[in-house]
């Protein structure tokens, strides 16, 4: 093996349902608006934020290359599945996937946001409804996490509704999983990032801080404020992660690969980001270049994101990978290119090195080493990585 950490490790598609997080955005988190089929607006919509349609073209009512009209787009206007909004959509249907798959932990159904008691002051946690959610009057978002609304159908809200966030509770933690479609009524003040199935629909006046994504239809915006939040913020960096080997990837043949990311005890006591991913399987060649995000999704598990040069180009990734003792270990990858993979780790594992107040691993080793007291640089049996 050589120093890249080159591993071989079995890819996991599921998500760890163990605490409400933050879906990747990847290089759908620029966007304010981006629509599948079209985005249509009529009247002085203000957009902050980039403006995107894909796979369709037409987009009426901004600058070009929209038809040109009376909106504004303090961004970049992305046309197309050959532009920018093409991997924002296959990022969008990814977080919209891990907004799915976050276990519900309070049910909803039959209640009102805003107006129906239990529902009218929320916390941070994943909320759902069996079929479709209304919100009248004021809803409250009270407490800094996130906050994950899930529902099987529709998204509407009255005319002259709100959400209101107090005690740290922030517009980039908040989601709206919306089965179908959303409708949002005139003069609805809304936070958080919308990613519905089919298609939104803002009313006059309505005003967002955060997302509106539609997966399989159009944006319809009449006169609208619509403004992006910055990325969810995330955990706390306090572990380090390391693995590779090989998986059986899509074509059939060994998919290699190997990473490391997180904060190294003794040398990140400020909880700053590190890490390189490498990735290769047949007709994919993936170097990271940055780790933008490393998340807990559960106790033996890490989520890693970042970008990457993947066959020559410009992307992102995510990374899932598992750490279980001495049984098997997993791990996940998506590339914005619309690539996945999943396995069982073979030929090499995972493994997480939890730091401590001393600056010390779990084995009361500097996280610069490894079980056996060698350095990262040496393998289970004191050869250097450098050593096949």
């Amino acid at each position: 093996m050589k120093k890249a950490f080159l591993f071989v490790c079995v890819l996991s598609m599921g998500t760890v349902a163990w605490a409400q997080t933050a879906p990747p955005l990847g290089s759908a988190q620029s966007f304010a608006v981006l629509g599948a089929s079209t985005v249509t607006n009529t009247g002085a919509t203000i957009i902050t934020g980039d403006l995107g349609v894909s796979p369709g073209t037409s987009c009426t009512g901004f600058p070009a290359p929209c038809t040109g009209g009376p909106g504004v787009v303090n961004g970049t206007i992305y046309v197309g599945a050959g532009s920018l909004a093409g991997p924002a959509q296959t990022d969008a249907a990814i977080a919209y996937g891990d907004l799915v798959a976050e276990a519900c932990g309070t049910n909803l159904s039959g209640k009102i946001l805003g107006t129906s008691p239990g529902a009218v002051t929320l916390a941070p946690g994943v909320y759902c409804f069996n079929s479709s959610a209304q919100l009248t009057g004021i809803l409250t978002l009270s407490g800094s996490g996130i906050y994950v609304f899930q529902m099987k159908s529709t998204l509407t809200t009255a005319a002259n509704s709100s959400v209101v966030l107090t005690n740290g509770a922030t517009a980039a933690n908040v989601f709206w999983q919306v089965g179908s479609s959303s409708t949002l009524g005139a003069g609805t003040v809304f936070v958080g990032s919308i990613l519905a199935y089919t298609s939104d629909t803002l009313d006059s006046g309505v005003s967002v801080t955060g997302r509106v994504v539609a997966l399989g239809a159009a944006v319809t915006l009449i006169d609208d404020t619509i403004t992006v939040v910055a990325s969810p913020v995330t955990q706390p960096c306090k572990d380090f992660t390391t693995g590779g080997g090989f998986i059986t990837g899509p074509s059939g043949g060994k998919a290699a690969f190997g990473f490391e990311a997180g904060c190294k005890c003794a040398q990140d006591k400020d909880g700053s980001l590190r890490g390189e991913f490498v990735y290769h399987d047949q007709g994919i060649d993936m170097t990271s270049t940055s780790v933008t995000a490393y998340l807990e999704t559960g106790p033996n598990s890490r989520r890693i994101q970042g970008t990457a040069e993947i066959n020559g180009q410009d992307g992102t990734y995510q990374l899932d990978v598992s750490d279980n003792g001495s049984g098997t270990h997993s791990c996940a990858i998506r590339l914005s290119t619309g690539y996945s993979a999943s396995g069982e780790v073979k030929g090499g594992q995972i493994e997480i090195h939890r730091c401590y107040p001393s600056g010390k691993d779990d084995h009361g080793k500097g996280c610069d080493n490894d079980d056996h007291g060698k350095g990262n640089d040496k393998d289970d049996h004191g050869k250097g990585n450098d050593k096949d």
